[in-house]
């Protein structure tokens, strides 16, 4: 039975008891019709509608996520080292190879025994599982992980959320009673299990969490626990083969490229308000319930009653069992009677007096258990009452033995006090005396100590002199050997440039020689081979660039013959013109 079973059910029965009473009835019915237009609840949700897209593709793409971490890759990593004879524990291929090589590792051997090196190589192979397909994987559960938890929080949080406002104010007054009551609530709660249990997305959200429960466990895997000691790789990521072409950690690809590119929020909120106001008649009752209860809590505790209500509560108990029992005895004669003139069969009047049995069987039983209970607390008082009076002498006792204490506790005090003070007395002399000898003694290091640093400075002094000097000579010779050097260098590459130089001019002619003979022979007929691939027609165009500049050469100085033959035929033209003039 949960905790809103148990007010209900005991709400049930404070009004069973309070509806039954005329006074109880009218005062609630003036608390529930004062000031009506002031009653007001206000209850807040949200109701969630969760986009199926993401989560259709995590849970697709948690499937290859799965089968990739099953397949559990992994590279053998070999970890080698010479290490002394008694401490190997296997030989293997590369331990025989390397000492061939290594013959400096026999530094004993007698002809007809076994070869026993001093030290030998050895080779650990260790499985290594933090391979960059394995490190995607913890990468991209990590990411899934804060993708979700982020969305599954924010809807947890909104949807399971109750809030409620609670304002009225009630003045009330009934017959001699007056009473003012108001009342301002906020209640606010979070993930509650009734609108958990009721949410219009529950199945989503279930699988949702059940998303992030598969995360959780990828994660906590080995093979992820070990892979999560490496660094975590950064985006972007590299495709490699594996990434590429493996179906499993190729649709795990698939998801982390979703999952980078999802820029929506995943869900929307819609909220609902509701308002009850004015409350309705059941409401507006219950509540005035909660009022007179309140009322009556001040006036219990106000005027220290609650025993006195007590009392009066085991006594009504009593009245109320003895009249049940009456009643049924009541109903045991009128069964006789009936009995008697057969109106009723005998298992009914038997059925009857069990019940009857059983509820004087239980009083006779509580009695007998009041009357051991009173013997007890009889007995129980007695032997406090004796235990009192031992408890009284211990103490008159204790108080004497503790003043006895007391006056011994002080003697003692001033017998250590004045021993204390005589031995401090004597210390502080000699520690004065001590102190005078070490102050002496310190003078006394303190001269040689100063005397010993000027010697040292004299020496350091003079050291430094001659470092110095011998360092000006080195670094003049060192620059005088640099400068020369830096000349001979520059000398040479100056020459080397030049030929350098020389050498590509004629490079270059020679090529453009070599295009320009192939296009020659191409022009004369060579032209007949096949020139359509990509790199012979490269050539091919080289060879008729060079000859285009060929030609643009040859044409320039063609033009310039041409002209300059003309000009000397225009000239003699006119020279001979002239001359028949002049004729």
């Amino acid at each position: 039975m949960n905790q809103l079973d148990v007010y209900y059910r005991a709400l049930l029965n404070y009004r069973r008891l309070t509806t039954s009473d005329n006074d109880c009835n009218s005062l609630r019915a003036a608390i529930a019709e004062s000031n009506v237009e002031q009653d007001k609840i206000v209850i807040t949700r949200a109701f969630c509608t969760i986009d199926e897209d993401w989560v259709n593709a995590i849970e697709k793409g948690l499937v290859h996520i799965e089968k990739a971490i099953k397949e559990d890759r992994q590279f053998i990593r070999s970890n080698g080292e010479v290490v002394p004879i008694e401490k190997v524990k296997h030989v293997s291929k590369e331990s025989v190879e390397h000492l061939a090589k290594h013959s400096n590792l026999i530094t004993r051997y007698t002809e007809g025994e076994d070869i026993i090196p001093d030290k030998l190589y050895t080779v650990e192979r260790l499985n290594e599982y933090a391979i960059y397909e394995n490190r995607f994987l913890y990468m991209l559960l990590c990411y899934l992980r804060d993708f979700v938890t982020l969305r599954y929080n924010d809807i947890l949080d909104l949807t399971n959320k109750y809030e409620a406002t609670v304002d009225f104010s009630k003045q009330i007054s009934v017959g001699k009673r007056k009473m003012n009551y108001s009342l301002s609530m906020h209640d606010v709660r979070r993930d509650d299990k009734y609108i958990k249990e009721n949410n219009p997305a529950r199945k989503i959200i279930d699988r949702i969490d059940l998303i992030l429960k598969s995360i959780l466990a990828f994660l906590a895997t080995p093979l992820m626990e070990d892979v999560s000691k490496a660094p975590m790789i950064k985006p972007p990521i590299t495709k490699t083969n594996v990434l590429k072409m493996n179906n499993n950690f190729k649709g795990a690809v698939a998801l982390y490229d979703y999952i980078v590119s999802y820029d929506k929020r995943g869900y929307t909120i819609e909220p609902s308000i509701t308002t009850l106001a004015p409350f309705k008649d059941d409401l507006a009752d219950e509540i005035a319930e909660a009022g007179e209860l309140v009322s009556f809590l001040a006036y219990e505790y106000g005027l220290g009653i609650k025993q006195v209500l007590k009392e009066s509560y085991q006594q009504e108990e009593e009245r109320l069992k003895e009249l049940q029992i009456k009643e049924r005895a009541e109903q045991i004669a009128q069964l006789k009677r009936r009995l008697a003139k057969s109106e009723i069969k005998i298992e009914d009047y038997v059925l009857m007096l069990e019940k009857q049995n059983r509820a004087l069987e239980g009083e006779s039983a509580r009695a007998q258990a009041l009357a051991a209970e009173i013997t007890e607390h009889k007995e129980i008082e007695a032997r406090l009452s004796e235990e009192n009076l031992q408890l009284n002498q211990k103490n008159e006792e204790l108080v004497l033995e503790i003043e006895n204490q007391a006056n011994r506790h002080y003697e003692e005090m001033t017998a250590l006090k004045q021993a204390h003070e005589d031995e401090v007395h004597e210390l502080i002399i000699k520690q004065e005396n001590e102190i005078r000898e070490l102050k002496a003694q310190h003078s006394e290091a303190i001269k040689n100590l100063r005397d010993a640093i000027e010697e040292a400075e004299q020496k350091h002094s003079q050291q430094l002199a001659e470092i110095k000097e011998n360092a000006e000579k080195e670094i003049s010779e060192a620059r005088a050997e640099c400068d020369e050097n830096i000349k001979r260098i520059t000398v040479s590459l100056d020459e080397r440039n030049s030929t350098i130089s020389r050498m590509s001019r004629e490079y270059d002619e020679l090529c453009e020689k070599k295009l320009m003979a192939d296009a020659r022979i191409k022009a004369l007929g060579g032209i007949d081979a096949d020139y359509t691939d990509k790199d012979n027609f490269d050539v091919l165009e080289r060879e008729y660039n060079a000859f285009k500049k060929i030609y643009k050469e040859q044409w320039n100085k063609t033009k310039k013959a041409i002209r300059k033959k003309h000009l000397n035929i225009e000239n003699i033209k006119g020279s001979r013109e002239q001359d028949n003039d002049s004729n």
